[in-house]
């Protein structure tokens, strides 16, 4: 015994309207000509969004991984106070490729602590050249044999 009311029961024409809807859908995705490119399209933007969390994951586990070397390199060179002029020579480098722009044109040279600097630089880059070298774990002392230009120009390092 059914004991909704006369208003709460579906209609026949509200029946009709939701089944000529399906059909209507069932005709569009499985039309034999054109309904397997229409489902791939829908079945490829339902996966767009998941594929970019993946590639988002992936690049953030990489970066952490990533992060997580570089702390423990760095705990391990923390009790090296006495680098090798090799050692010393590439941290130095490396430090002034994250600051520098024209790091490649200069040129470093250590021994026993003492760090020589040569080649051209900018007078806008020569503060952040010294104290960049100076901040480095090992340098005991920075001299400055850099040339400085005012201007890039006819200076094939800078260029």
């Amino acid at each position: 015994m059914d004991r909704r009311t006369e208003s709460d029961r579906p209609t026949n024409a509200m029946t009709l309207v939701a089944g000529i809807g399906i059909g209507a859908a069932l005709m569009y995705f499985l039309d034999p000509a054109g309904g397997g490119r229409r489902r791939a399209l829908v079945r490829d933007q339902a996966k767009g969004p998941l594929n970019t969390t993946e590639r988002e994951l992936k690049g953030r586990s990489a970066d952490l991984r990533n992060r997580a070397r570089g702390a423990a390199a760095e705990l391990r060179g923390m009790g090296d106070d006495n680098p090798t002029d090799d050692q010393l020579v590439a941290r130095v480098r490396a430090e002034l490729g994250h600051h520098v722009e024209h790091a490649r044109a200069i040129d470093v040279v250590a021994e026993h602590g003492r760090v020589t600097l040569r080649g051209p630089v900018l007078s806008s880059e020569l503060d952040d050249v010294l104290s960049t070298a100076r901040k480095v774990r090992g340098v005991e002392r920075v001299e400055n044999q850099l040339d400085v230009h005012a201007t890039p120009a006819n200076v094939p390092g800078l260029q």
